[in-house]
């Protein structure tokens, strides 16, 4: 999550990079040696009933798989908290893991752990939390206030990881400050065939430039591997089972951990998640990708329709009440805006290109909260020509500072190693939907267009197994939004589904993330699961509020 304060204004804007290329078919502080450590087991967990009955308390009774021998040495350790240096509530700690598990002798990682202490004297053990990107900070994330309830406050450990390569976890620099800006700025519709060829290469261009740069951690950066090394982390910690709460992205890594270690999941929270499989069909046809196509761009069309519901609320919207007419607007700025930039009074941005533009939108249409400041900049840059606001959104959204720094752990710099890794280029994405499709949907064919896959040319280790089939014995709680603008209920949905014995919720609410963001009902099937052990009712659906 990125925050940038203007004119007293705070917003924060979860950073996602969505186009039409990489969405899915629509069908469907130090370490010791030491001995295994005494767990928290039975005596200081509730015992996990194989299949608990719905509303029954959850008891673990079934046994676990021994740790791989072959990473022995990495499963001796134990975590050594120290308050960390920059003191307050935390304390902190590092994990050895290795770069690549199937090579236990090869290079080494050390995973930064940040823990916030159980207030309760005999806590449950350790939750581990991550925030999603992929490539989001779980060390930043724990800090950020909310995050969790007073229950869960009181009766866990959080504790919060830099997946392998992001932030204090060895992060480096994927992709650089200026990389980035030209990948904002490029015109993503270029009108010649030159132009498209360019955003080919220049796409090549970042993956070989980060996987130099990163060397062999680069190569080994996908979900599996942070799976694996969330494993060494439950054991340095003492847990026998590893208790988690993810979202968004961070729902692909829980349900690949489900999927690979089934014995070991103990309390699981996976909330507003990313569909975990990858379809790929080499005969893919020109009518399956239209059809494809005209399913986004309807999702799209919706999603704008209620953006300018939105927009005219409490003033006449200056872009027209009506959604055609709103989509005719931002096309012809869009449209004067490949020709002649917009300007802005920041130094590090003084010009506001179509590709800025719609960095800006698209990402603004993804977070209601943020709308009215997205209709402040676009009519700024409509009746006034200044790209001021403009670009100040569209910093906000990618993580951009002022001074045009990205920070280390920020999504843009992270993202491209862990999304390599985890979907493999599609043989379809290689094929451009008609322009009839695009005719129907012009506002998705501008701030969603067909693109060569950012992944061009990564020779990174790929994920093994492309579908999730997770048997735990213990029943995962998957919980999402109906209207969540980011991923959708069908992921969530289908995540359900594929995690045996899992217990669906839905939340009537337009936001992403479910928990800990304002419903009493998502808090409380939360809480109840995570501090009393309580199994919710599969099919429960929480009221707005």
């Amino acid at each position: 999550m990125t925050v940038l304060r203007r004119g007293g204004v705070v917003i924060a804007a979860l950073a996602v990079l969505v186009t039409f290329a990489t969405m899915e078919p629509a069908d469907p502080g130090g370490t010791v040696e030491r001995e295994p450590a005494q767990r928290h087991t039975a005596s200081s967990t509730p015992a996990v009933q194989p299949t608990a009955p719905e509303g029954a308390e959850i008891r673990f009774t079934a046994a676990v798989h021994p740790n791989p021998p072959a990473l022995r040495r990495f499963y001796a350790q134990e975590a050594r908290w120290e308050q960390c240096a920059d003191e307050g509530d935390f304390d902190c700690a590092s994990v050895t893991v290795p770069v690549d598990h199937a090579e236990p002798s090869g290079p080494t990682v050390d995973i930064a752990l940040r823990r916030l202490p159980a207030r309760s004297e005999a806590p449950r053990g350790t939750l581990f939390v991550n925030p999603g990107g992929p490539g989001g900070s779980g060390t930043e994330f724990v800090q950020e206030p909310g995050i969790v309830g007073a229950e869960l406050r009181e009766a866990w450990h959080i504790v919060g990881f830099d997946p392998r390569g992001i932030g204090e976890s060895a992060g480096f620099d994927c992709l650089t400050d200026d990389e980035l800006d030209r990948l904002y700025a490029e015109d993503p519709t270029p009108p010649s065939p030159l132009g498209k060829v360019a955003l080919k290469e220049a796409a090549a261009a970042r993956v070989d430039g980060c996987l130099q740069r990163g060397g062999p951690l680069a190569a080994n950066m996908g979900s599996e591997a942070v799976a694996a090394d969330l494993d060494i982390l439950r054991e340095a910690v003492g847990d026998e089972r590893l208790n988690y709460y993810g979202v968004s992205y961070g729902t692909l890594i829980g349900a690949i951990y489900a999927d690979r270690f089934s014995s070991r999941v103990g309390f699981m929270v996976l909330d507003s998640a990313v569909s975990p499989d990858v379809v790929d069909d080499p005969s893919v046809t020109q009518r399956d990708v239209d059809a494809n196509a005209r399913h986004w761009g309807r999702e799209f069309d919706a999603l704008f329709a209620e953006f300018v519901e939105a927009c005219g609320q409490d003033r006449p919207c200056p872009l027209g009440d009506d959604p055609d007419q709103a989509a005719a607007a931002v096309i012809e700025l869009l449209d004067s805006l490949e020709t002649v930039p917009l300007s802005s009074d920041f130094d590090s941005l003084s010009q506001v290109t179509e590709g800025w533009a719609v960095t800006a939108i698209g990402e603004g249409l993804l977070d209601p909260g943020s709308w009215p400041y997205l209709v402040d900049a676009l009519e700024l840059a409509i009746e006034d020509a200044d790209g001021s606001e403009l670009a100040w959104f569209a910093m906000v959204s990618v993580g951009r500072d002022v001074d045009g720094s990205y920070p280390g752990a920020s999504y843009g710099k992270n993202h491209l190693p862990v999304t390599c890794a985890d979907w493999p280029v599609p043989v379809w994405s290689e094929l451009t939907p008609s322009p009839k499709v695009l005719e129907e949907h012009p506002l998705f064919g501008r701030i969603q267009p067909p693109l060569p896959s950012e992944c061009t040319g990564w020779t990174g280790e790929p994920r093994s197994k492309l579908v999730v089939e997770a048997e735990p014995a213990t029943p995962v709680l998957v919980i999402g939004n109906a209207n969540d603008p980011v991923t959708p209920i069908e992921d969530t949905e289908y995540l359900a589904s594929a995690i045996g014995r899992s217990r669906l919720v839905t939340v009537d609410a337009a936001v992403h993330g479910s928990y800990a963001t304002g419903n009493a009902c998502a808090d409380g099937a939360v809480e109840d699961y995570l501090v009393r052990a309580m199994s919710p009712r599969n099919g429960l659906k929480c009221p707005a509020g």
